[in-house]
């Protein structure tokens, strides 16, 4: 589906019916990424509809050459969000880099967001401790990695050793199908906006006292976790789980208890009273 603005089409899918999840993409990921692991979920729960943002230069959306900063993404992503959900209360995910687009989100509409949903966010862009230290593999399997630098090279290679704490062929073969989307990005246009941020995100304006969850993995060395835990008092309906054998591709390498984690939260959702 489309949603053209004065200055832009943004492209997003929709799953189900029922109150609106926007849920926002990584770096450099479109839509498809965190569809591949929450759909499933959804699979029997009705009353949920699902809306997946291609941010600007992934997926099927353009990199305008207006857009400079990630600034302007924000605000073509309420501007999105005004259009598609008018009127409406929302929940909020985001993915790594869209966990922090999504807390950007809540600040400036809150009063009308029943719940946030953070899965391996990104705290601090400017993260300053070394958290490449908590790079451990628990299950490691060469053969693997040396068949992901034949059929990849040796650059995506380094980055899946990096991303995970679990070699394991199956989330391998998840990964590489979301290839095709992620290969779609424009590079140039994601170069120009690396780091380009100076809207404030936290701690929100007041606490955010509606269900919320962040769920980080103890070996992700992408975006760490420690960060994340001073967030604790303003949240204080939130969840905060460390997932032991988690990198930066928790989602698929702990999806039992990540999906275990995901249904408590919706219900939470679902039985929060109204404002």
């Amino acid at each position: 589906m489309e949603c053209r603005l004065p200055d832009i089409t943004v492209h997003y899918e929709v799953f189900g019916e029922g109150r609106p999840l926007i849920v926002l993409p990584g770096w450099p990921d479109d839509g498809r990424v965190p569809a591949d692991y929450l759909e499933p979920i959804f699979q029997g729960r009705a009353g949920w509809r699902r809306i997946y943002i291609d941010l600007p230069g992934r997926g099927l959306t353009r990199g305008e050459p207006w857009i400079t900063s990630n600034d302007d993404v924000l605000r073509i992503v309420l501007d999105v969000i005004d259009r598609i959900a008018p009127a409406e209360r929302l929940v909020l995910a985001g993915h790594s880099a869209g966990g922090y687009l999504a807390r950007a989100v809540l600040a400036r509409r809150s009063s009308v967001v029943d719940g946030l949903l953070q899965v391996i966010p990104v705290i601090d862009p400017d993260e300053s401790v070394d958290i490449d230290l908590d790079r451990v593999t628990i299950q490691a399997d060469p053969a693997l990695v040396d068949r992901i630098e034949a059929e990849l090279g040796h650059e995506r290679a380094a980055a899946y050793v990096r991303a995970v704490a679990v070699q394991d062929v199956g989330i391998y073969e998840r990964f590489k199908a979301l290839l095709p989307g992620i290969d779609r990005r424009d590079q140039d246009f994601l170069d120009r906006l690396d780091d380009k941020v100076s809207f404030p995100v936290d701690p929100p304006p007041q606490p955010f006292a509606r269900p919320a969850l962040f769920v980080l993995g103890r070996q992700d060395a992408v975006v760490g976790y420690r960060t994340a835990l001073d967030l604790m008092e303003h949240y204080p309906r939130a969840t905060f789980a460390i997932l032991d054998r988690a990198g930066h591709a928790l989602p698929w390498e702990q999806p039992s208890i990540f999906t275990a984690l995901v249904l408590d939260w919706l219900d939470r959702v679902e039985g929060a009273s109204p404002e």
